[in-house]
């Protein structure tokens, strides 16, 4: 008795497919079949046989299939202001940054600055991204419109200028939750600016939010020197002290940057099982210093890997990050050993959907899980020859190795070209602003 064929959408045939699954499994001339917005089948070629019919069969001969990175900490719309501020402190650059935002953040340029950046984004290999920013409703709305897959939620601040913008009435967060915790492509989370942008009322405010529906919480913590000074002096606590006290650490908690812990800071994250971020152009460039990662990892904390937004990195290659976080920690530890390639390869992947809270829908190539794919080019120049992917991955590839990218099942970008959106239109658009934004 014959079997008949399962009718699948797309299979991608006869590639190396790094899995990132329980134990890394990397499939040599491996395919993978995608239904719907999931995956259905992962395996060697060889085992396929005719079990499947697909619409699309995509041969990947010299290519590599790598689940989609996920940029686990940015500001979207912060492409508007790439350039901008440069050569400064995180206060100073702040004080500058937000005198323009003030005049500049209509939800009009908000949303060319995250179409922008989501452009960018796909061409670079991320089909998740975490943002924090203002009119995160039409973001929301347009990274679906997009087909982009977005970890994004009410967003709440007290600074000066923005009075607007600040969202302590708890009716607007769960309006929002309301509308998109189960909506596709949309994962919810619960956001405040830091301990030392927010007060007490705010504080409770938002873990309350975050128990009463089960939401990740987001913040940006210990990020620099004057930071720690200013907490200091508001709470006479250190950032991680003041979120402890609120009962904002643990395992539904996102920390972006952690530069400045002291070793119980690291003992007390690891034992509540708050994730944490790491950001390290950003701290760089801002001379914030050099977080403590390889530490970090030692000690048990999960940690992903983020771009910050564009004014201050001023890119958004989750590639370029992940080989800056590796190279760094060797060097400033002497170790050579630490940060290998397949663990900084899960802190884009696996390690960020864990600190996302949402490892069993994405973050591995595996069965069951959402179809969030990338293909990489390994005939490059670049890349040739292939001893070890990951360290490929991590220390060799170039943006412009990504040939298709596909999220929820849907190709967004494909032989390089974009199928979602439209590249020279939004460049034009964010362009206009920058000119009017000169003229402010």
């Amino acid at each position: 008795m014959s079997i008949q064929p399962i009718t699948i959408d797309y299979l991608f045939s006869g590639s190396i497919v790094v899995t990132m699954n329980p134990s890394c499994a990397i499939i040599e001339n491996g395919g993978v079949a995608v239904k719907g917005e999931k995956i259905v089948w992962v395996g060697e070629m060889a085992h396929a046989g005719s079990r499947f019919k697909a619409r699309q069969v995509l041969e990947m001969k010299d290519k590599v299939i790598i689940p989609g990175l996920i940029n686990a900490h940015g500001h979207w719309a912060m492409t508007l202001f790439r350039g901008m501020v440069e050569d400064c402190t995180l206060d100073k650059w702040l004080a500058k940054i937000w005198r323009v935002e003030a005049e500049a953040i209509s939800e009009e340029n908000v949303t060319a600055g995250s179409q922008l950046a989501m452009v960018e984004m796909i061409r670079s290999g991320t089909t998740c991204a975490a943002d924090m920013y203002w009119h995160y409703l039409p973001t929301t709305r347009i990274a679906q419109e997009a087909g982009f897959r977005i970890f994004s939620g009410p967003s709440f601040a007290d600074i000066q200028g923005f009075e607007d913008y600040r969202h302590t009435n708890e009716a607007i967060a769960i309006a929002y939750i309301d509308t998109f915790k189960n909506a596709p492509l949309v994962h919810c989370c619960i956001q405040a600016h830091s301990t030392y942008m927010t007060n007490a009322d705010i504080l409770n405010q938002v873990a309350k939010l975050s128990a009463d529906h089960n939401l990740v919480f987001v913040t940006h913590a210990s990020e620099s020197l004057w930071e720690i000074d200013l907490v200091d002096e508001k709470w006479g606590k250190t950032p991680i002290q003041v979120l402890d006290q609120f009962g904002l650490l643990g395992t539904h908690t996102l920390l972006a940057h952690c530069v400045h812990l002291s070793d119980d800071e690291i003992s007390r994250l690891a034992e509540t099982g708050t994730s944490v971020v790491h950001c390290p152009t950003s701290n760089l460039k801002l001379s914030s210093g050099i977080a403590r990662v390889a530490d970090l990892v030692e000690a048990g904390v999960n940690v992903a890997i983020g771009t910050d937004g564009a004014a201050s990195n001023n890119d958004l290659d989750l590639f370029s990050e992940a080989q800056l976080a590796a190279l760094m920690q060797k060097g400033v530890s002497g170790d050579p050993t630490v940060l290998p390639t397949q663990k900084v390869f899960a802190m884009l992947t696996i390690d960020g959907a864990r600190a996302l809270g949402i490892a069993d829908k994405i973050g591995s190539i595996e069965v069951g899980k959402l179809a969030d794919l990338v293909v990489v080019d390994f005939s490059t120049a670049n890349l040739t020859p292939c001893y070890d992917p990951y360290a490929n991955l991590i220390y060799a590839l170039s943006a412009a190795d990504i040939t298709h990218v596909m999220i929820n099942g849907q190709m967004v970008m494909k032989d390089r070209e974009l199928r979602t959106l439209d590249e020279e239109a939004i460049k034009a658009k964010v362009r206009k602003i920058a000119e009017d934004i000169r003229g402010m």
